[in-house]
């Protein structure tokens, strides 16, 4: 029953064109514009020990399992996941799960759509040569001229969105994988020339310090709480873009090393990051804790001082600009092709999906401006002082990814049978295969439940 809709589902014409496509949706802003500063408030090289161990034995067997539903699926995750569900003998209930993905998707592209808007203005204002204007206030206030400005924000997030709408809109091979396997190597390739800058003219010795000589002093259990959000939020697992694009991929492909592929190149992409960006940070004295606003007011202060540095800041930002862009696509896909399942035109279910996320969107431009004092839970005291955007960004990071992991892991590893889960991963029942299911059985769900248990109480 589970592969009934594998005739009909479109497929990635390889498995490089997958690990394009799920690269391309794991490298976005959250390991960009997230990632360092997320590194930075937590202390630096203990904080990326601990994230990448957490990418090892929490979020990278989630995304493998998350690649297993969909392709064994073959169809929208809530119909991979109830169709297999009712195929083992359990509730088409599990289906309810995948559709509260759907929705999660959307709420992430309502904000993502927002800060991905900001890339597109620092972008022009760097190719118009104003980097080179700025000093310490003159920095800080085009951010907040920014964030108050209700026009600029629409005109640019409505201009991100109209461009993943027309990739989305135009299929699988025509529209997402021609557009990842131009724009995830352009990924690499300014990510490199960014990073080989960075070293050359910004502080090296003392970035590569930062990151990669850990002080396990400063270790703590808020920090190792951070750190695994944060392998959560950078592979993008646990809302149905994986599991998506995994009913894409081939049959013929090897889902673990594919899988593996990705994880690789999502962490390298991460890490790539902070290099590109610690180096700037400590040449001109800037605060390696400094929050969301050290790429967007701390960088743009550092490349005003630089030769060439509106050079440098266009082609950063335009970076970061694709990055945002290859997340997006993942984003609004589960939503449209769950709607095509339901006769809904392609071109007409990505409407719909982006028409859903620009009104939600909506909530996180006026929290800059127009509601910035408004928080609508505040008479939850944890919460008081929170704004709508403050609201969707933490429930996502807190709520809606950990909860989709549970699914996930809970799903293969204690619905789906072992004979099932071998035969889609093409595997022999050893070693690898035992670590990988205890992982998946044990202790993912165990890191996640103290994770969302924490983030709730």
């Amino acid at each position: 029953m589970a592969h009934a809709a594998s005739s009909g589902t479109p497929k990635f014409s390889s498995r490089l064109a997958f690990v394009m496509a799920a690269v391309g949706s794991a490298v976005g802003l959250g390991n960009v514009w997230k990632f360092p500063y997320t590194a930075g408030e937590n202390g630096g090289a203990a904080f990326v020990a601990v994230y990448l161990l957490g990418l090892l034995f929490v979020a990278a067997p989630i995304f493998i399992a998350e690649v297993l539903i969909g392709r064994r699926g073959a169809a929208s995750p809530p119909q991979a996941l109830g169709s297999q569900a009712v195929e083992h003998g359990r509730t088409n209930a599990w289906r309810i799960p995948g559709l509260f993905g759907l929705v999660g998707g959307l709420l992430v592209m309502s904000f993502y759509s927002v800060i991905a808007g900001w890339t597109l203005d620092y972008m022009l204002t760097a190719a118009r040569g104003m980097f080179s204007t700025f000093d310490a206030a003159g920095a800080e206030a085009h951010f907040d001229g920014l964030k108050a400005s209700l026009p600029r924000l629409l005109l640019w997030q409505g201009l991100f969105m109209l461009a993943t709408l027309g990739i989305v809109a135009m299929g699988v091979r025509a529209g997402i994988e021609r557009a990842v396997s131009i724009m995830t190597p352009a990924l690499g390739i300014l990510l490199l020339l960014l990073v080989v800058y960075a070293l050359i003219i910004g502080d090296a010795d003392r970035a590569i310090r930062y990151l990669f000589a850990p002080d396990f002093s400063k270790l703590n259990a808020d920090m190792a709480l951070a750190a695994v959000g944060q392998a959560f939020f950078t592979l993008s697992v646990g809302i149905g873009g994986v599991m998506m694009y995994g009913a894409y991929l081939p049959k013929d492909a090897s889902i673990f090393r594919a899988s593996g592929m990705v994880v690789a190149a999502d962490t390298a992409v991460a890490l790539l990051a902070g290099l590109a960006v610690f180096p700037i940070v400590f040449a001109h004295g800037l605060d390696p804790e400094g929050g969301p606003g050290l790429v967007f007011v701390s960088l743009p202060l550092a490349f005003s001082a630089m030769p060439g540095g509106d050079i440098l800041g266009a082609l950063f930002f335009f970076f970061l600009l694709i990055a945002a862009l290859t997340s997006a696509i993942a984003l609004y896909e589960p939503t449209t092709a769950w709607l095509s399942e339901r006769g809904v035109s392609r071109i007409k279910g990505t409407l719909i999906a982006a028409g859903g996320s620009w009104l939600l969107g909506l909530l996180s431009v006026f929290s800059f401006n127009i509601w910035q004092d408004v928080d609508p839970l505040g008479f939850i005291p944890s919460l008081q002082g929170v704004n709508f955007f403050g609201l969707i960004t933490n429930g996502i990071d807190k709520l809606v990814l950990p909860l989709g992991a549970l699914v996930i892991s809970g799903f293969v590893g204690r619905v789906l049978t072992r004979k099932a889960v071998l035969e889609e991963l093409n595997m022999r029942d050893g070693p690898l295969f035992r670590i990988w299911l205890f992982s998946l059985r044990w202790i993912t769900p165990g890191v996640v439940a103290i994770l969302f248990l924490v983030n709730i109480f």
